[in-house]
């Protein structure tokens, strides 16, 4: 899953550099951005070579979960890489690659049991992922002082920090949204809804043109926890309900709870993401808006590399928009609550031969010239780090509307639900969660059984 950690307090300077920044952007017929490939010549030419003993030929495992090297994040992952080595002819970097993120998780746990992690690895900035790596003093850990002038945003790095040390560096702010096919809700009259009941109707003008108004990734289940950490927002009006359910300072048994429930009961009864939505994984999901046959998609940030993607139609890849999840029923929160986090990055692997020279690469990767420019101007990502100075005047249409709602919004969730149960609760969590959408499980049922989840998973991390 794409985890991260994000804390208000730590935002806010990011916000307002880039609201400043966006200041003179580019019409609504601003061309798409650059290729990735114009990113990795620039950072190629500034490689600095490695420091090694009389250019010791070295090979680094690079082991990540962007499996598709051809487009958005794995692309321009590939080809930092590429330009690395190419600067620096000794060091061979061998990437392994599996996805879907839950596939990839266990692979990990199989190469931390037998003490064989490769030596740059993805990782996520959360206890779940991180703090068995940590246990097993697998992790290298990463000196802070060293990314200082990288423009990290603050906060950033706390995901990835246990008893003051850094252990990984994280590479994304990511945050939930439903993007929207422009021209689909122009031709049918639609407006972008700002309440469920102006949702609902959405859905129901598009069922009767026979457009599934939502493509939604159900076979995974950390995407339904997204929309319910979204959900119970909406209906509590704070982020407290979840931290506090967490922290058993309070309980998943508060009325909000089954409010949150019910509303993803009333939007799955809706028809909101057609017929057989709980088999439908991510790829076909993402494909099935972006082939037009769906007329919004509930994801992250991370996908406004839509826009960019040459295997979706151009009239698909031009109207691509983005807004927040609308108010609920009866709820207290507003489309301007955000869930919001730092997303996965990568960490070095602390059995590695070579900690220092992997160290080094991502070090150089993370340069502000290197991840956070490449990501920005092709469209792929919001980095973890300050971007401002890479605003071109030609973002894309759907840039424009996730940093307009990154901007407006007035709080921020931080680290999500799913992030803070332990390995076995939250298969409890998931599972709640889709019994809850198949209907096989009342509101009531849903929110006893995720509060005996966080119940045992609070006392089996202390």
């Amino acid at each position: 899953m794409r985890t991260l950690r994000f804390k208000q307090a730590g935002i806010s300077l990011a916000v307002i550099t880039t609201a400043i920044g966006l200041t003179g952007c580019g019409s609504e017929s601003s061309p798409s951005p650059s290729p990735a490939a114009s990113a990795a010549t620039t950072v190629a030419s500034a490689a600095p070579a490695a420091e090694t003993t009389k250019a010791e030929k070295i090979t680094l495992s690079f082991f990540t979960n962007n499996s598709d090297r051809s487009v958005g994040q794995g692309k321009l992952e590939q080809e930092l890489i590429d330009a690395y080595m190419k600067n620096n002819p000794n060091i061979t970097i061998k990437v392994e690659t599996l996805s879907p993120d839950p596939q990839y998780q266990d692979k990990i746990k199989v190469y931390n049991a037998s003490n064989q992690l490769p030596d740059i690895i993805s990782a996520w900035g959360n206890t779940n992922f991180l703090k068995p790596l940590v246990n097993n003093n697998a992790l290298a850990e990463i000196n802070k002082d060293d990314l200082k002038n990288m423009g990290f945003i603050p906060s950033s790095l706390d995901g990835f920090s246990f008893d003051g040390k850094l252990y990984g560096i994280p590479r994304n702010s990511d945050f939930w949204v439903l993007y929207y096919n422009k021209k689909v809700f122009a031709d049918n009259g639609l407006q972008v809804p700002k309440t469920e009941a102006e949702l609902i109707s959405v859905f129901d003008k598009l069922k009767a043109k026979k457009i599934v108004p939502i493509a939604m990734d159900g076979r995974e289940a950390w995407t339904s926890g997204l929309w319910f950490d979204t959900l119970l927002q909406r209906a509590s009006g704070t982020w407290d309900t979840s931290k506090k359910a967490m922290d058993r300072s309070g309980s998943y048994k508060d009325p909000a709870t089954m409010e949150a429930a019910k509303a993803m009961q009333r939007w799955v009864k809706a028809g909101a993401f057609g017929d057989g939505f709980l088999n439908q994984d991510y790829g076909a999901a993402r494909n099935m808006f972006g082939q037009g046959k769906a007329a919004m998609f509930m994801m992250g940030e991370w996908e406004m590399g839509m826009a960019a993607d040459t295997n979706f139609p151009e009239d698909v890849r031009n109207n691509i928009g983005a807004f927040p999840i609308p108010s609920i029923e009866g709820g207290k929160g507003s489309a301007d609550d955000l869930t919001a986090w730092f997303g996965g990055g990568y960490a070095v692997s602390n059995n590695s031969k070579h900690k220092k020279e992997a160290i080094a690469f991502l070090e150089w990767m993370f340069r502000p010239d290197g991840w956070a420019k490449g990501v920005w101007q092709n469209g792929i990502t919001f980095p973890a780090q300050k971007y401002d100075q890479y605003l071109t005047g030609k973002e894309t249409e759907v840039q424009k509307d996730l940093t307009k709602i990154f901007n407006n919004s007035k709080t921020y969730s931080g680290t999500v639900a799913q992030d803070k149960f332990s390995s076995d609760t939250q298969k409890t969590f998931y599972d709640s969660i889709q019994k809850l959408e198949g209907s096989k499980m009342t509101p009531e049922e849903f929110a006893n059984g995720i509060d005996e989840a966080a119940d045992k998973s609070a006392k089996a991390t202390k």
